[in-house]
């Protein structure tokens, strides 16, 4: 086949309508893309088109002019070049590699070292950074390996286990991912302590009289935080658990591990009042909280925590469980433990509505010891205001 191919790329900011924009003038003058990749990373839009000119009605030098004249027209830099492609080998060995830890510089840098050394072509590669996240997909090439594929499996392991990142692979059936479940495994308060101390000052609440509910950081803590919601009504709780915001950068991490077809769990010591509006909030799949019990007829809480809330605090349980629903093995469910010291779990970032909070409280449908315990709805919160 006679083809006259060239690349056209470029970036910009992002908005609606800029592939139509861009491909419209390419198909009037019987241009035929044959190759698209485009991705919008933090509103930047990025483009790459292989466009086949055999049959275009213009000459090369007008096609560079529209595409001077799209770039005019979207605010794009838009760029334009012959291409000379390269015949795929048939004799490929892909491999899959899924990294996933927490963020930190060095880790593309480190795993591309290991693969060149080897020889290993990385032949695509999808990841993502946000709120202390890291999770990274590579397509490889390794029917070049310089070493066995076990040992060379064992080297990545080894190394990334150095940063904190975990390493999975699949060699068989590549192009089907298997389905895989993030599980995040959530020990702290949503709520970061400059925000406990604001609502502690702003309410007047004496620290000792906090720490007091929370002193354990165990069951105890949240037996303490249910006793104190003893006759607060169903529909307060509910209210102020809808009124929490989750921050852009995590809303963008769980869509983005969604696209990349990621099931999410979420395993919370916070109240499942706020854990099933967590739920619905971010889209995930799964997720377990701490289950309070109501007083169905007067529509309030006991201030009880159910039999089945130690349950909630099991991790090899919620795997467990996790397992049989998906119909998937242990080894697919990859926990993100959090070990946050005194502020938002790592991976999931919420914003606390003080306002709605301090309304309650003035006009007292709140108690001082009620908004003690709904402090405890977001999970064990840190004494250390």
């Amino acid at each position: 086949m006679n083809q006259k191919l060239y690349i056209i790329f470029g970036t910009g900011a992002d908005s609606v309508g800029l592939v139509q924009k861009i491909t419209t003038p390419i198909s009037a003058i019987q241009g035929n893309i044959i190759d698209l990749r485009q991705d919008v990373l933090h509103g930047l839009f990025t483009v790459f088109l292989v466009v086949d000119l055999s049959a275009a009605t213009v000459s090369v030098e007008e096609v560079e002019g529209l595409v001077s004249g799209i770039s005019e027209e979207t605010g794009l830099d838009l760029r334009m070049d012959r291409y000379q492609p390269v015949a795929r080998s048939a004799e490929k060995r892909n491999m899959l590699m899924i990294l996933l830890g927490r963020d930190r510089s060095g880790i593309i840098a480190a795993v591309a070292d290991i693969l060149k050394t080897y020889n290993i072509n990385i032949e695509f590669s999808d990841m993502i950074a946000r709120e202390g996240i890291f999770l990274m997909e590579l397509m490889v090439d390794i029917r070049h390996c310089a070493i066995p594929l076990e040992n060379l499996q064992e080297v990545l392991r080894d190394r990334m286990g150095t940063l904190d990142i975990n390493t999975l692979f699949q060699s068989e059936d590549v192009f089907n991912k298997k389905k895989r479940i993030l599980l995040f495994d959530i020990r702290s308060s949503f709520i970061e302590r400059q925000t406990l101390t604001e609502v502690l000052q702003l309410t007047g609440i004496p620290s000792a009289d906090f720490e007091e509910v929370y002193r354990s950081n165990d069951i105890a803590a949240l037996q303490s935080a249910a006793r104190c919601l003893a006759d607060l009504p169903v529909e307060v709780t509910t209210n102020i658990a809808k009124a929490v915001e989750v921050t852009a950068e995590t809303m963008e991490l769980i869509q983005t591990l969604k696209i990349m077809g990621y099931k999410i769990a979420l395993a919370t010591r916070s109240f499942t009042c706020l854990s099933d509006v967590l739920k619905e909030k971010l889209g995930i799949d799964h997720c377990f909280g701490v289950p309070l019990v109501e007083n169905d007829d007067a529509m309030t809480l006991t201030g009880e925590l159910e039999d089945s809330a130690l349950l909630a605090l099991e991790t090899a349980g919620i795997i467990h469980r996790l397992a049989a629903q998906e119909g998937v093995s242990k080894e697919d469910i990859t926990v993100i433990a959090d070990e946050a010291e005194g502020g938002s779990p790592q991976g999931l970032h919420l914003q606390l509505n003080i306002k709605i909070l301090l309304e309650y409280y003035n006009q007292r449908i709140l108690s001082r010891e009620a908004l003690i315990g709904l402090l405890g709805s977001f999970g064990i919160p840190s004494t250390a205001v």
